[in-house]
């Protein structure tokens, strides 16, 4: 029984529609997942799709952190702060491996301080903050702006990207080294393992 042209050409509409839309997706796969795109309209996406980058057990890194990690790299190797440390690194694809790889092990410290009931505190993060800040005074008198001018960050990002990492890591290298016979590399040695399990992947491609 031959199909009435109207049926037809809403059949065709719909089958173009769903052809432009698997074409479109295919081509924002490629963008983010090998070419590791940061045009605008890929920001934008993933600024409100939760678009994963790599995962470890339920934790997802996630596209967007990605992409900020990998910004504050450029712009602390573009720096003054870069250059008075004559840091000539070029931008490849082993540093954005690095980003990726930071982030996992970041993750995989979190999954364990909540296992092992490790938190640090916002109090306890300013406090830190403020003893960084007078340790820094004599030589770097103003810490916002050095901070926004080397690395592209604000008070808030340093803190919660730089030494709520490094307190959760610290503290938890305290607890593994008093569970192993004061071992100092209990914890190093865990999370290289922990890196290799299977439920930790990465969905960027290098």
């Amino acid at each position: 029984m031959p199909i009435p042209s109207k049926k037809l050409r809403l059949l065709i509409a719909s089958a173009s529609g769903v052809v432009a839309l698997l074409g479109g997706a295919a081509v924002g796969s490629w963008a983010v997942f090998v070419k590791h795109s940061d045009a605008g309209f890929v920001r934008s996406v993933s600024e409100v799709l939760p678009i994963p980058a790599a995962k470890i057990g339920s934790r997802m890194i996630l596209y967007r952190d990605f992409l900020k990690s990998r910004d504050t790299l450029r712009t602390f190797l573009s720096s003054d702060a870069a250059k008075e440390q004559a840091i000539d690194i070029p931008y490849d694809a082993q540093l954005e491996r690095n980003v990726l790889e930071k982030l996992i092990n970041q993750a995989a410290v979190e999954e364990l301080a909540e296992a092992q009931k490790v938190a640090v505190t916002d109090e306890e993060l300013r406090a830190f903050f403020a003893d960084v800040v007078t340790a820094a005074s004599t030589t770097t008198p103003d810490v916002g702006v050095y901070l926004l001018k080397n690395f592209g960050w604000n008070e808030e990002d340093f803190r919660q990207h730089v030494l709520r990492p490094a307190l959760l890591e610290q503290r938890l290298a305290i607890a593994f080294a008093g569970q192993s016979q004061g071992d100092p590399n209990a914890l190093a040695a865990y999370l290289s393992q922990r890196l290799t399990e299977k439920d930790v992947v990465r969905y960027l491609r290098f």
